[in-house]
């Protein structure tokens, strides 16, 4: 959302009313990561992308018409075999989102976008394999945190920019999810009664990518991992916010931010991705 927030506040300035279309959810390949917004004036003014082809004209006529007064709306389209689910919502003129919201929105499509990079990597790379029970069971948690995630985006999405909505439009995008996830969590279970699926189980992400490239990649610890992830978010995040104008400061902190949640998130919930184990930072290389 970052990239559109600039032309929502030159349009609230203006007077003018917008809707905005966010990825929630994306099923295999998609153009874009949840996150994503594409944003609508009134005027016909468009700001970002969602899809960036020919679903982007279907996507804009959803949103002009919330803002002739429809409901929001929660949408699912073909993309190359892959499935995004948009959320449409209509925002008054001068709306801004709460800064907590923001935030949380932020963070979880991260997470989500994460935890699903995390789950393709080694489903592709053990795709001729016999998985082990524990790398199984590990491949379900990864899916699990990203359904959980994408849930939590697509709440915070609406707690973010609320707009005017039915209740079942607002309640599709959620079951599916749960849907998903009680399907998930089944097979979870029935992957813990394999023998050493309880056994503690790491992958690390490179490793995978050195199976799928066949190409030399540095081996790093977990916390040279956790550094260079952190270094290159907060930098990404600074000069995003420096090309939409921002000044040093905002930019900074918005820097420093991303870096808390990324060190945040590794901290809580890397045992439970595979990224770490107690003893693995110094004693192993990943």
């Amino acid at each position: 959302m970052r990239d559109v927030l600039p032309t929502l506040r030159r349009w609230a300035d203006q007077g003018l009313a917008a809707a905005t279309v966010t990825v929630v959810a994306t099923e295999r390949s998609a153009p874009r990561d949840p996150g994503a917004v594409l944003a609508v004036a009134e005027t016909g003014e468009v700001a970002g992308s969602v899809t960036g082809g020919c679903v982007e004209p279907a996507v804009i006529a959803e949103a002009q018409e919330v803002l002739a007064g429809g409901d929001a709306r929660l949408r699912t389209y073909g993309i190359a075999g892959a499935s995004t689910l948009a959320l449409i919502q209509g925002a008054e003129a001068g709306t801004t989102a709460p800064v907590l919201w923001a935030i949380v929105f932020f963070v979880a499509a991260q997470l989500a976008a994460t935890a699903v990079a995390l789950a393709s990597l080694q489903g592709l790379a053990q795709r001729h394999e016999t998985i082990a029970p524990a790398e199984l069971s590990l491949l379900c948690r990864r899916n699990l945190t990203a359904l959980v995630s994408a849930g939590v985006t697509m709440f915070a999405a609406g707690a973010a920019v609320p707009g005017q909505a039915s209740a079942f439009a607002l309640m599709a995008g959620p079951v599916l999810v749960c849907v998903a996830f009680v399907a998930t969590l089944r097979a979870r279970h029935l992957a813990r009664r394999l023998p050493g699926a309880r056994d503690a189980a790491t992958r690390s992400p490179l490793e995978d990518l050195r199976r799928l490239l066949h190409a030399h990649l540095p081996e790093l610890t977990p916390a040279r991992l956790l550094t260079a992830v952190t270094v290159l978010a907060a930098a990404a995040a600074f000069a995003r916010d420096r090309a939409e104008h921002a000044s040093a400061a905002g930019a900074a902190t918005t820097a420093g931010i991303e870096a808390i949640a990324v060190v945040a998130c590794f901290a809580c919930l890397g045992r439970e991705l595979g990224l770490w184990r107690r003893g693995a930072a110094t004693a192993t290389h990943m």
